[in-house]
């Protein structure tokens, strides 16, 4: 591991620092949780990233190598199409053009934060990394430009990330001739029903204390590259921050300081949108646009392809195609590249390079004005919305979001052709937006106010919401982040405002609002809110259900009579809640699963009063009044639950069905699914990581729409990071737990201590000061150096940082953390040159 990350020390105990460079002390408190300390913010991004790569290692690792298009060259041609797919996305080389645009502290915390993964590696070396990725061939040297396009690669996980399938094989057709099916259009444009959280920031008027106070509950990946990872990041007078980010992000992306604490929930307003190209004749690969002509662009990729039988390496080319939008597509059967029409799409967040400034910003916020700032200033979240709650006591709401703003014309064109052309249509049954590529009338919009992220909506025409009481988000649009505030008038593409709010929302907004209107939440009471399984579907319906088996207690289907009266008798002492012992919960859940998702709105078929705009939270509702499709439902339930393996109770609990899996123990699992209308989500998503690191198994469903298998549950995404924090004078106070743990290595003793946490409902404290930290029990510190000689920060350590070295030769250094200083004797001398040709990568200073 050459270069500015190549020699690295770490101990137990206090040391000597080898050289200047960078330098941070790292405390383990109980759980294994990284607390990062340094004199400067170069070294405690080191730190962090060293921290990180200790518990984190090889799904980042198996990140990098994607986000380059290499994966095919380490492990096949199973890899290719993605290969090609990031490579014509394009992100490392926009990482690179735009590393050079970004802050000088920017490039410093992404080299820094390089620095101390390379550190890491190379201080244990490849024989010593956890054996889900020891010793393999794929353990490389990471850079900062592979930091950012690995950023970049998150921030559109929501837009181009879902496209991968459908421009990694987009060529032109032969012309009269009809082109191969290229994929399915099942699933294309949404993440199924996934990644979203819960959010409450909450302000003087609705604690006890009059402290700010915040509720953050991420829905995230169980496994893979989404997996939170905790730290705590201090430097003296310039940071203090808590919380989590993913491998390889610096920083926080959820977290808290002594001022503000903020939480992130997925919105659903747009941040891409299709463009419908109509094709001159005979000639696939041009298009109109105001009446003349446009070629598309073709690009040539190369990869390496290894073939795993013979260990043979070979290459593969193929050509791809772009408008001046983006990248063209293919959708089969319906919106494949046809003769006369294609697909192309534009992305707010393939160029989006501000977001990581945008979070160190929040981080370092003094106060809600900051951070209220940083988000007018950046404006470049990548799909979030942003809770918050501060110190004075004041609770804020916002899409920061990157939304394309089109013009009134764009959008009234768009209601009309989305009433009969499958171009527009299809993608709208996804939610995505679908213009006339052939106009400039079309075209996104640029605005005053839009410096970052050109074409999007200005963040002075976001929706926004600052109260004293509560504001909360529960990946719903904007409308309803306070039942007495709604949020109206903004541009469509944030999303409808007057529709259907999701049940889960509608808990949310429940467990903040019942009771007195001028209820007022202790912390324990934010705790038990987040993990108390209330069923609002359950709470709605479950009575009326009850009253209709009792009066035909049982049904026929086809030649089968099903008698009901167990499992109405189980459903009338039912608690409504989704806890490890309620007895009902299971044969709920597979009632409900005959009525298909209805965690958004709820379906007709399911609900007999429809939605109320007036009364959004609590409708719709009743218990629909076709009881023979209702008792139809339920005995279709009983009888999939005895068709599970031996037969499953219809008083079975979820303790026995619900789990995850770790080395081989299921730990139970609480919490439900989207369609129960519960705040705690617990639930198994078949396409929810990149990483080809093991997965948690599944087998084969029972019934598709609850995922009830043999085996019963399995869980591999819901409920992420809990935390709950008040912000107090005397400084945060702070509950939380990581409910998959720590670490991802099986061996390590933080793999699974904390999934048995959530498991009981435990809580552990967030340790924020060192009198806290030194007063663990568990705590453990160590210090870690590396030496640097990247003097001009662009990630790499070249030629240019040895001229920068040579221009001051004979000069006394600046100080102690000089890094031209290599030798650290306090001069600038022609020893430091040749330490920094020792270190320079690719030989590129001989």
């Amino acid at each position: 591991f050459a270069g500015s990350q190549a020699i690295a020390s770490v101990n137990s105990e206090q040391r000597t620092v080898i050289a200047p460079g960078y330098s941070a002390k790292i405390q383990r408190t109980s759980y294994n949780i990284a607390h990062i300390t340094a004199n400067d913010m170069a070294s405690a991004w080191f730190g962090q990233g060293y921290a990180m790569a200790e518990d984190r290692i090889c799904t980042l690792m198996d990140q990098v190598i994607k986000v380059r298009g290499q994966r095919a060259r380490f492990f096949g041609s199973s890899y290719i199409d993605s290969d090609f797919g990031y490579l014509h996305l394009g992100l490392l080389s926009k990482a690179a053009t735009a590393f050079q645009t970004l802050s000088p502290e920017m490039r410093e915390m992404l080299t820094a934060h390089a620095a101390g993964i390379n550190a890491y590696v190379s201080t244990v070396g490849k024989n010593g990394l956890p054996a889900l990725c020891r010793n393999a061939t794929w353990i490389v040297e990471i850079t900062a430009i592979d930091l950012l396009a690995h950023a970049k690669d998150f921030a559109i996980l929501n837009s181009s990330g879902l496209l991968l399938p459908f421009l990694n094989n987009a060529t032109p057709p032969s012309i009269n001739a009809t082109i191969s099916s290229q994929g399915a259009t099942a699933g294309l444009l949404a993440v199924e029903d996934s990644l979203g959280s819960n959010g409450w920031g909450l302000g003087s008027e609705a604690t006890q204390s009059g402290s700010g106070m915040l509720l953050a509950q991420p829905h995230f990946p169980w496994e893979g590259e989404l997996m939170s990872w905790e730290s705590h990041i201090t430097v003296p007078g310039k940071i203090d921050v808590y919380g989590v980010t993913l491998p390889g992000i610096p920083n926080v992306l959820v977290g808290f300081n002594a001022s503000v604490a903020w939480t992130l929930t997925v919105t659903p307003s747009a941040h891409h949108s299709f463009y419908k190209l109509k094709l001159v004749p005979g000639e696939p690969t041009k298009y109109l646009y105001d009446g003349n002509v446009r070629n598309m662009t073709a690009t040539l990729y190369t990869i390496d392809v290894l073939d795993i039988a013979t260990g043979v390496m070979s290459q593969q080319s193929r050509t791809l195609w772009s408008s001046h939008y983006g990248p063209m597509l293919s959708i089969s059967p319906l919106l494949k590249w046809g003769t006369s029409v294609a697909m192309t799409y534009q992305d707010a967040n393939l160029n989006n390079n501000s977001y990581l400034q945008q979070l160190l910003d929040m981080s370092r916020a003094n106060g809600i004005e900051e951070f209220v700032r940083a988000h007018q200033r950046w404006a470049s979240l990548p799909f979030s919305h942003t809770i918050a709650t501060s110190i004075e006591g004041e609770a804020w709401y916002a899409d920061g979001s990157p939304v394309p703003h089109v013009s009134d014309e764009t959008y009234a064109a768009w209601q009309q052709a989305v009433l009969f052309d499958p171009a527009v249509l299809i993608p709208w049954n996804f939610k995505v937006y679908s213009f006339d590529g052939s106009t400039s009338r079309d075209e996104w919009v640029e605005t005053a106010g839009t410096q970052q992220l050109p074409g999007t909506i200005p963040f002075t025409e976001a929706p926004q919401l600052r109260r004293r009481d509560f504001v909360f988000n529960a990946n719903d649009n904007h409308w309803l982040s306070n039942p007495d505030s709604l949020l109206e008038g903004f541009n469509p593409l944030y999303g409808a405002e007057r529709t259907a709010r999701s049940l889960r929302t509608r808990m949310n907004a429940i467990a903040l609002t019942e009771g007195s209107a001028g209820r007022k939440f202790s912390l324990a009471d934010v705790k038990q809110a987040a993990v108390s399984n209330r069923s609002l579907t359950a709470e709605l319906l479950r009575s009326e259900l009850v009253e209709r088996c009792t009066a035909a207690p049982a049904i026929q289907i086809g030649s089968q009579s099903v008698d009901l009266s167990s499992a109405c008798a189980v459903l009338s002492a039912w608690d409504e809640t989704f806890n490890l012992d309620s007895k009902g919960a299971v044969l709920f859940r597979e009632f409900l699963g005959s009525f298909g998702n209805v965690g958004q709105v709820g379906a007709s078929t399911l609900f007999a009063e429809p939605f109320d705009a007036n009364n959004p939270v609590t409708t719709p509702r009743r218990l629909s009044s076709a009881s023979s499709s209702i008792l139809t439902a339920l005995a279709k339930a009983v009888q999939k639950l005895d068709a599970v393996g031996d037969g499953v109770a219809v008083d079975s609990v979820l303790r026995d069905l619900q789990y995850t899996p770790k080395n081989g123990v299921k730990i139970p699992i609480h919490g439900g699914q989207s369609g129960e209308g519960i705040m705690n989500i617990a639930s198994f998503l078949s396409r929810n990581k990149t990483t080809l690191l093991p997965s948690i198994p599944r087998t084969a469903s029972v019934e598709f729409t609850t995922g009830l298998t043999d085996d019963g549950y399995a869980v591999n995404f819901g409920t992420s990071f809990l935390m709950a924090v008040e912000l107090t004078n005397e400084g945060p106070e702070c509950q939380a737990v990581l409910t998959f743990s720590q670490s991802e290595n099986p061996e390590s003793a933080y793999f699974s201590d904390q999934t048995e946490l959530f498991s009981n409902k435990q809580w552990r404290p967030c340790l924020y000061s060192q009198n806290e930290i030194l007063a663990d029990p568990a705590l453990r510190t160590y210090q870690v150096h590396a030496l640097t000689a990247d003097l001009d920060n662009d990630g790499d350590v070249d030629r240019a940082d040895l001229r920068l070295l040579l221009s001051a030769r004979n000069q006394p250094a600046t100080g102690s953390s000089d890094k031209r200083d290599l030798n650290g004797d306090g001069r600038i001398t022609v020893r430091d040159a040749r330490l920094l040709i020792g270190l320079c990568t690719n030989l590129r200073c001989s």
